[in-house]
This record gives C-alpha cells, sequence and structure tokens, in this order.
C-alpha cells in the first residue's frame, strides 16, 4: 500500500474518531452543561425573588396576620351551620322583645350555593362525599334535612328560606325588622309585605326571609340547650298561663285585662310610675309598689329629663320579686304579693311647654312563672313622655 493511500485511511480514521468524541462525549456534556447553565439562572433569579421577600418578611407576616383576622371576622357574622336548634333561639329572641305573634313559620331546606376555595366558586370542584344525604345525617348524629359539613375541608356556603306570617304593632313590626338586620349571624329580608287593620290598630303579612352559614372541618356545629324555650301547654287550647290561645309569642295567649285596652289596671295595680312636669309641686317622676305602709318602696327625682327606668321580675327561694332601678342609680326591690299575675300601671302627663322635658326610658324583663301586665294611661300624644324600649319574658303593654 502507498504512502498516500495509507495517510488518508489515518485521516478518516482520524475524522472518524474526532466525529465519534464529539457525538458521545463533547456533546452530551455542552447539552448538560447548557441545561446546568439554564438552571443556574432559573435558580438565580428564585433566590434573588427569595431575597428580596426575605428582606421584606415582618411585613409580609403582619399583612398574614391581618388578612387572617379580617376574614375571621367576615366569616363570624355567618352561623357554622343551619341546624333547627339555631333558627329556633332566633325566633325565641323576636318572642322575648317584641310584641309580635308568628302566626306560621316554614323551616327551609339548606341549599349549598357556594364554595369557598374553589375556580369561580363552582361548588361541584370541591363536592367529593357521594353518600346519600340520609348516612350523611346518620354519621354526623343532625337531624334529616339539616345541612351536613363535607369532609374534602372546604368553606361550604348554605342559605335556607324561613317564610314568616306574622301579627303586631307597627313598633314591634320596626323591631323586628331591626333585631333580624343586627342579629350576630347573616340574614335577609328579601321581601316583606304589610296590611293595616283599623279596627284594633294592628298589622299582618308575610316576611320572607333568608338565613345563611358557612360549613367547615373548623366550625363545629352549634351545641346549645333550649331550656329557656317554651315546647308546649299543659292545655293545648290554652297559651301562656292558660289565659288564651297561644301561638309563638311570649304574650300570646294573655288576654286577661283586653277588656277596654287594660283600663282595669288602672284601678287594681302592684307597682306604678308617675311622671308629671318639671315645674309640678310633686317629683317628676315618682316610681314605688302599691299597697298601704309601702312609703319605703318610692324612689324618685325632679330632674327634667329623660330618665332609664329598668324593672326586672325574678323568682328567688320559691318567691316572686320586683326590682326597678331610676337612672342606673336609685333601686328598690319588693316582694310580688300577687299570685296569679304582675299588674304596673305608669300614670303620666301632657307636656305644659316644649321646655318640659321629662320622659323615661323603660325596660322590662320578667323572669318569673307570672305574667306582667302595664298600663300606660295619660301619656301626651304629640309627644309621649314613655317609651318602653324593651321587654322580655310574658310581658304585655296596653
Amino acid at each position: 500500500m502507498k504512502d498516500r493511500d495509507k495517510s488518508l485511511i489515518m485521516f478518516f480514521v482520524a475524522a472518524i474518531a474526532v466525529v465519534a468524541s464529539i457525538m458521545y462525549f463533547v456533546k452530551p456534556n455542552y447539552e448538560e452543561k447548557q441545561k446546568i447553565d439554564a438552571e443556574c439562572v432559573t435558580l438565580q433569579a428564585r433566590l434573588n425573588e427569595l431575597q428580596q421577600k426575605q428582606a421584606h418578611r415582618d411585613e409580609y407576616l403582619a399583612g398574614i396576620d391581618e388578612f387572617e383576622n379580617a376574614f375571621n371576622d367576615e366569616m363570624a357574622h355567618f352561623a357554622p351551620d343551619l341546624n333547627q336548634e339555631v333558627t329556633i333561639m332566633f325566633l325565641q329572641g323576636i318572642k322575648d322583645d317584641n310584641e309580635f305573634d308568628i302566626d306560621a313559620l316554614t323551616l327551609g331546606q339548606p341549599e349549598q350555593f357556594y364554595t369557598l376555595g374553589t375556580n369561580g366558586g363552582d361548588a361541584s370542584l370541591a363536592v367529593t362525599d357521594t353518600s346519600t344525604d340520609a348516612e350523611a345525617a346518620e354519621a354526623t348524629d343532625v337531624v334529616d334535612g339539616e345541612a351536613v359539613a363535607d369532609a374534602s375541608g372546604a368553606y361550604e356556603c348554605y342559605r335556607a328560606d324561613f317564610p314568616i306570617t306574622y301579627k303586631g304593632s307597627y313598633e314591634s313590626l320596626k323591631d323586628v325588622v331591626k333585631y333580624i338586620d343586627n342579629f350576630e349571624h347573616r340574614m335577609t329580608i328579601n321581601s316583606i309585605d304589610i296590611a293595616y287593620n283599623p279596627d284594633d290598630e294592628s298589622y299582618s303579612g308575610s316576611i320572607d326571609m333568608k338565613c345563611y352559614a358557612i360549613m367547615g372541618p373548623d366550625r363545629p356545629e352549634t351545641a346549645m340547650e333550649l331550656n329557656e324555650v317554651e315546647t308546649g301547654s299543659d292545655n293545648i287550647f290554652h297559651g301562656v298561663n292558660g289565659t288564651g290561645s297561644g301561638s309563638g309569642s311570649a304574650t300570646q295567649g294573655m288576654t286577661k285585662y283586653d277588656d277596654n285596652d287594660g283600663a282595669a289596671i288602672e284601678n287594681n295595680y302592684d307597682f306604678y310610675t308617675m311622671l308629671n312636669a318639671a315645674d309640678s309641686d310633686v317629683s317628676a317622676k315618682v316610681i314605688g309598689q302599691n299597697g298601704t305602709g309601702k312609703d319605703a318602696s318610692v324612689i324618685s327625682n325632679s330632674d327634667n329629663n329623660v330618665s332609664t327606668l329598668s324593672y326586672e321580675f325574678y323568682e328567688n327561694d320559691g318567691k316572686n320579686y320586683c326590682k326597678y332601678t331610676l337612672d342606673n342609680s336609685t333601686s328598690y326591690e319588693a316582694e310580688v304579693t300577687s299570685a296569679e299575675d304582675v299588674k304596673l300601671l305608669i300614670q303620666s302627663s301632657s307636656r305644659k311647654n316644649d321646655d318640659d322635658k321629662v320622659g323615661v326610658k323603660v325596660t322590662i324583663k320578667n323572669s318569673t312563672s307570672l305574667p306582667v301586665y302595664v298600663k300606660v294611661t295619660g301619656d301626651d300624644s304629640v309627644s309621649p313622655r314613655v317609651d318602653i324600649t324593651s321587654k322580655s319574658g310574658a310581658v304585655k303593654v296596653y
């Protein structure tokens, strides 16, 4: 073989060796280097981002606390469930503080309408429990038809309709609307119908109310005792204290003094409040217990202003008592001697002029088994002196 051929062969062998080394050694290493360089660029950018965040760590942590507190504050406006105990206690609050009779109520079925923490609030993305309603109720010891929290960990938003048919005074209707608006948990009035009866100056109609709840694994069901809720009557044909037909109100069935709008109380009462003009010969506000030898029970003042007056009727050691307090300073406690009921007369008077500012804001709380009947008489028709701001328990005002 000629030297020229040998040289060509050696050249081709060398070229093949160079190409092979590039293909099998240099190129993979080069590609690996490029990959590592790219990762380094990404990691360096991530490092720069984390270092920048680290510099603002305290600011971010403070922001987290702020938004968590804001979130918890908003969550607190929603009940953790829509169990029937919550509804009963809500209605008990209406009954305790207002002359408002609930003639009919429908307990609506809870309806899931939103799920927090999913794309666009699509509840179907988070609901993974395939058990039936009955199985879910059995597993969680809730009443059939009540909402059950999903085990997926999502916050599930529920709502339920509670249509109410009512009857009451105009003032009590306004108080109930205010009560619903200020209730600790989210409730709305979607519509309200009002019909006026001029014969007894009463209002009746219906309220379409919605209640809302947010359920979640860290929001346990409401636990409460219903010991203070009236659950029935000894005689289904009598209401409170066996004096009439009852419905949902603490005063329903209390008809004993309905004749002449409680006029009989003016001549037969247990406790009294008298309101006079500031320039009268007697004190502007006089409160006491009726009866012979009860002079020590009288408390009074002659201030030409609006005072606060609270009546509290309660039981202790088998006896009933009345404690009345004027302007949160002067008070008297008296034993109730009547065994059937308690009658309170508030004797007011017309104002003499614009400078006559005498008046009282009255609160009445009754936790005894006796009904309390209140008669307000003689009050100024244009600018009343008497404002009964709240009452609870079996209390009826004429």
